[in-house]
Formats: C-alpha cells, sequence, structure tokens
C-alpha cells in the first residue's frame, strides 16, 4: 500500500523572496536568478526564472526534479541543441506573427492568399520567409539532438521528448527536414507556413517551451558544474525536523566563507549573536538560500545538506516604515511576526529566519516583546527558527535554556583595530564592535575637536 505524502510546501511571501534576494530588483542586482543564469536564449531565462520562483509542492515532485538535472549533469552536451539564439529569437517572432494576408483556415485559400502577397510585396514576404527559415532550422537542429538521445530519460522529460518526436514524425515532416536551406521554394513555405502557424500553432508553441525548458535545464546543471553545487537530502521523519549544513557558502559573495550548522527539534531556536559586520546576517541570508533553493529542487552551496520538507520558509531581515500604510518599523516587525504565528498556529512546519527581534521599540519593549516570542517558537518542536540579536537581557535569560543553542561569530578586536573570523561557533558573542567603529571614523575628535 503506498502511503500519500502530506507535504505541502506554499508559494514564498514577496518580503523573503526580496531579502534572499532570488530575484533582482534591477537588472544590475545581484540575485540567485543571476547566478543560475548561463542560459542561451531570453525563452530559456524565463524558463529559468519560473522553476525557480515555484518551490515543489511534494518530496515526490523535488526528487523527480532532482534526477531530472542529475541527467543534465552527467551529459552536459547530451541535451544542447546547436542553434545560433538569433535563429531562435526569429522563430519566436514567426510564431507570434499574425499576418492578416495567410490566416485563412482554408488550405487553399492560405497558398493563393501568400502566393498574391509574396507577389505583390516581396520584402514583406522575406520577413515570413526568413522565420519559416530559422523555425526550419531550429527544428533541424532539434531532430539531431534528439536522434542522439539515450533510450531511458527522466521521467519528467519523456512525454516531452515523445512530442517532438511525434510532432517531426508527421507526414511529410521528414522529407521537410531533409531539404537544404538553398531549396526552400515558395511553394515549400507556402505550405509548412500553414502547418506550423495556422493548423498546428499549439504544437509549435510547446515546440518552443520544451527548447526553452531545455535551455534553462542546462543552465543550472552548468551553473551546478561550475561552482561543484550539491543536491540536498531530505529526511523524511515526521517525528523531529533537521537541519544540518556543512560548508554553506554564500552564492553571491566572492570568496564566501563556509560554515556549518545543525539544528534539530530538540533545540528548535538557534540565537546568533556577534558584532556588527561579524558576519550574522549573512549567514541567516545563506541558510535561507539554501533551504529555498532546496525545496525548489536545485542544487545548493554546499558540500553537504540533510533537511526535512517545510511548509513554509519566512524571513524577516529587512524590514522598513511603511509610510504609504502608516505602518511604524515596529508595527511591520509586529505584523510579519503575526503571519508566521499563524502558520505556526495552523500546524505548519516552518523555517523561519530572523535578524534582529523588534529592534523598532525602546529596550525594555523589546525585551518583553522577544521574550513572548521566543517562548511561543521554543514549543512548537515540528519547526525550526533562527533568531540573531544583540539585546544582552535576553540572552541572560535564555542563556541556560536547554531548549534554545546559541552560535555566534567572533571578531578579534585589538585597540582600535578587529578582524572579523566569518565563523561560526558555538556560545554567545560578548565583542564590542560600535565603539571601535565609531573611533577609527574619528566620530569624537570632529564633535569635540
Amino acid at each position: 500500500m503506498k502511503i500519500i505524502e502530506i507535504f505541502k510546501m506554499h508559494p514564498i511571501d514577496p518580503q523573503t523572496l526580496q531579502e534572499l534576494q532570488i530575484l533582482p530588483k534591477s537588472s544590475r542586482d545581484p540575485s540567485i536568478l543571476h547566478f543560475f543564469d548561463h542560459t542561451a536564449t531570453e525563452g530559456g531565462r524565463d524558463c529559468l526564472r519560473e522553476m525557480l520562483l515555484k518551490p515543489k509542492r511534494s518530496l515526490d515532485e523535488i526528487h523527480s526534479f532532482q534526477e531530472l538535472l542529475k541527467a543534465f549533469i552527467q551529459m552536459p552536451d547530451a541535451f544542447k541543441v546547436d542553434i545560433p539564439r538569433t535563429y531562435v529569437s526569429a522563430a519566436e517572432a514567426y510564431y507570434a506573427s499574425n499576418i492578416a494576408y495567410s490566416m485563412s483556415q482554408d488550405v487553399f485559400q492560405h497558398w493563393f492568399d501568400t502566393w498574391i502577397f509574396s507577389w505583390r510585396s516581396p520584402s514583406e514576404f522575406y520577413i515570413v520567409r526568413s522565420g519559416f527559415t530559422a523555425t526550419f532550422r531550429l527544428l533541424k537542429a532539434i531532430e539531431e539532438m534528439i536522434s542522439e538521445l539515450p533510450e531511458a530519460l527522466p521521467e519528467l522529460l519523456a512525454d516531452d521528448i515523445l512530442f517532438v518526436k511525434a510532432l517531426l514524425n508527421k507526414k511529410g515532416m521528414n522529407s521537410l527536414l531533409k531539404i537544404q536551406d538553398s531549396k526552400l521554394t515558395r511553394r515549400t513555405v507556402f505550405f509548412w507556413d500553414y502547418f506550423l502557424r495556422i493548423s498546428n500553432k499549439k504544437d509549435f508553441r510547446r515546440i518552443l517551451d520544451i527548447f526553452y525548458k531545455l535551455d534553462a535545464l542546462r543552465s543550472i546543471a552548468l551553473t551546478a558544474t561550475i561552482h561543484h553545487l550539491q543536491f540536498p537530502i531530505f529526511v523524511a521523519n515526521a517525528e523531529q525536523v533537521h537541519f544540518k549544513a556543512e560548508q554553506l557558502w554564500h552564492p553571491l559573495i566572492e570568496n564566501a566563507v563556509p560554515n556549518s550548522l545543525t539544528l534539530h527539534s530538540q533545540t528548535p531556536v538557534c540565537m546568533l549573536t556577534g558584532a556588527n559586520t561579524s558576519g550574522k546576517t549573512t549567514f541567516l541570508k545563506t541558510c535561507g538560500i539554501a533551504v529555498y533553493l532546496a525545496h525548489a529542487g536545485f542544487p545548493v552551496p554546499a558540500a553537504m545538506l540533510r533537511l526535512t520538507f517545510a511548509d513554509r520558509l519566512f524571513t524577516s531581515i529587512h524590514l522598513s516604515d511603511n509610510i504609504a500604510l502608516g505602518y511604524s518599523h515596529f508595527f511591520g516587525e509586529v505584523m510579519r511576526i503575526k503571519v508566521i504565528a499563524e502558520a505556526l498556529h495552523a500546524q505548519e512546519s516552518c523555517f523561519v529566519i530572523i535578524d534582529e527581534l523588534f529592534r523598532g521599540t525602546n529596550q525594555e519593549d523589546s525585551l518583553y516583546c522577544s521574550m513572548t516570542v521566543i517562548d511561543g517558537f521554543a514549543r512548537k518542536k515540528q519547526s525550526l527558527f533562527m533568531v540573531s540579536t544583540h539585546l544582552e537581557p535576553l540572552l541572560k535569560h535564555y542563556e541556560s535554556n536547554v531548549q534554545l543553542c546559541f552560535r555566534c561569530f567572533r571578531t578579534n578586536i585589538a585597540g582600535d583595530d578587529f578582524v572579523n573570523t566569518y565563523q561560526i561557533e558555538n556560545g554567545i558573542s560578548k565583542e564590542r564592535l560600535g565603539q571601535v567603529i565609531l573611533r577609527k571614523a574619528g566620530v569624537k575628535e570632529l564633535l569635540h575637536g
């Protein structure tokens, strides 16, 4: 009897997508999309974006997508369609064209209209012919790629390949693809223009989409090979939640320092400390990116990652005042915590990352609110929480609590100089870096000199 999975990853909210830099704010901004983007076409990039923005809804979906990507990594050239991107762009424009002369649903009328148009408007007909020729070359390149594929294909790709083979084997198509470009007569263009853009327009669309899918998958595989990414291992354990990363690094930081971390349900809350610039926020984002990519079925920037499937991923890293809605920073924090609390109350398994709880209010309020939230988090054994803080009273209150674990990034301070290790350690950081930075900036001399 097959056990039906109850796992279901919910869509990721816009705040988390923004804070983890999954997509760029502008074309120049670094992003996870850019990191994985080695696509050869605009359509391939759009397909890659769609893959990245859709976390898989079950472990089965994740495993199937991983197997698909592994096939592309193992056979990097097998799925490559050898064609310049200009031909692909021309084929896309040809598909989208809606030239009135050739839109008749009657094939004979279509031929006649096309012939008349080619005679009266040779320059415009050249555009049609060049678009068809580009599509013709694309189909030939796809046919060549298909002919070299192994018989055993990943499950997620099998239907697409069967469809392509069926289309290329339609009556007359084999003969067409054997024709040389220079031998494409007007009569041939008349007939196959009708075949592609009218009677088989949906199939034409799917052919283009399959090409873009292959482009996107090859891009992910190439990125995994270049950066030595690893596929995460999901642990199906209904009793305990788990996150174990070895040599995890941030993909958008050059020469990023890798770190390792283990979290589990015995101590569901991890309190993270460290001086300013020590690397806390970067590491929080690194963990969030790894969890996100794992649930998207992508390989991750780590030597190893084992984790349990999460229903929800939340971050609260860069909250700011929302003037348009009249929200203060503190109210924005409360509303964010409320969204997380609602998911936890609904018994959803969550991975939660919070950088500086309640920094938008005074220390007394912040301490009370933080304790209320952390006490609640510690009760939720089916979720994991990473929370950074500078509040010393909060740390002292929980220092001996066995439901929390403490990790830190230390900074070595010598006079007015300091060096960040960027290495995570057990314990609580007590370094005071603000005064050192203030002195190095010469603020006191400017104000009191």
